[in-house]
């Protein structure tokens, strides 16, 4: 649960709220009573949990051998932690969500930050002097961005689930603009991975949460995605975008309503189901600019991944390689 002074803690750190506004009548509902729940303390003794530790930096070597730099923000509920990756914009780097991540670590999930290939400190490929820059970056490197630094990303990921310090079936991938492409056509990667003899290689991302999605990125697609079955009706997805940019309102409008049909109507009698959430918040702003505004973005993503993420019954389990590592 979300305690009450860790709430507090992170609406100090941010500007005088402004207002948010609502397009479609069925989030508001659903949305409503994704915030209807009083903030709880931080155990059953009202106690303050120890501080969790320190975020730490770490390398990660993709497949194709760009070093990958990242920022590990480690989780305090053992097993029953949701792990949370956080993809930045184009251009963008994973300290845009130093703030997030230290609140989303500091009610116990486990948090992953990395700067993907040509941005921020993930410019070196191994044995190359030719940097990745991402103003310059080739088209074929976004398509790498999916199938190789989030499986780097996602090894990591594993090897944590098998220390017993999370559950990497719970998890869940935040993306802001360009992420949110990434994000979107990773699961679907992750979803189609065939099971092997010792067990599933994926089905694990849980939820998304899609900040000012696009429906294309340079070289990036999310019609794809979108028409898998797995992908439209399985995961729990939130949406949410500054409502006041005309192209970006109407990406977002878009790729709400790709998953729309294939999610349970916001009833009365089905509310407390609902796993499909879409907000419009009434600035031009977008992406991780969203995060600094006093719109409560942060605490709603909390919410999210509390409700669909943290309240699900997802056992533990350890992941075994097929490589016998």
């Amino acid at each position: 649960m979300i305690s009450a002074t860790v709430s507090r803690r992170y609406r100090d750190t941010q500007h005088v709220r402004r207002g948010v506004r609502w397009d479609v009548w069925g989030a508001l509902l659903s949305f409503l009573v994704l915030m209807a729940s009083p903030l709880a303390a931080a155990d059953g003794d009202g106690n303050e949990k120890e501080p969790p530790p320190e975020p730490r930096n770490i390398d990660l070597l993709t497949k194709d051998k760009v070093l990958l730099r990242a920022t590990y923000y480690e989780g305090t509920e053992g097993k029953e932690t949701v792990p949370v990756i956080l993809l930045h914009m184009y251009k963008g780097k994973r300290s845009d969500y130093r703030d997030l991540a230290l609140f989303l670590q500091s009610i116990g999930h486990a948090v992953l930050v990395p700067d993907l290939r040509g941005h921020g400190e993930s410019t070196e490929i191994e044995g190359s002097k030719r940097p990745l820059k991402a103003a310059r970056l080739p088209a074929n490197q976004y398509p790498r961005m999916v199938e190789y630094d989030m499986e780097a990303c996602k090894a990591f990921l594993v090897k944590e689930n098998n220390k017993g310090k999370l559950n990497i079936e719970k998890l869940c991938v935040v993306g802001a603009e360009m992420g949110a492409e990434v994000a979107v056509n990773w699961a679907w990667l992750d979803w189609n991975w065939p099971p092997l003899a010792i067990g599933k290689q994926g089905q694990d991302v849980s939820g998304l949460v899609l900040i000012s999605p696009q429906w294309a990125f340079k070289t990036l697609r999310i019609n794809r995605a979108l028409a898998d079955e797995n992908i439209r009706s399985k995961l729990s997805v939130y949406i949410l975008v500054g409502g006041e940019d005309s192209k970006s309102l109407s990406n977002a409008n878009r790729v709400y309503k790709a998953f729309k049909p294939h999610h349970p109507k916001p009833t009365k009698e089905n509310a407390s189901q609902r796993d499909l959430f879409y907000q419009v918040y009434g600035v031009s702003l977008q992406g991780t600019k969203l995060l600094g505004t006093g719109l409560g973005v942060g605490e709603n993503i909390a919410k999210f991944i509390e409700r669909r993420l943290v309240n699900q019954d997802t056992p533990w389990k350890k992941r075994e390689s097929p490589l016998g590592q």
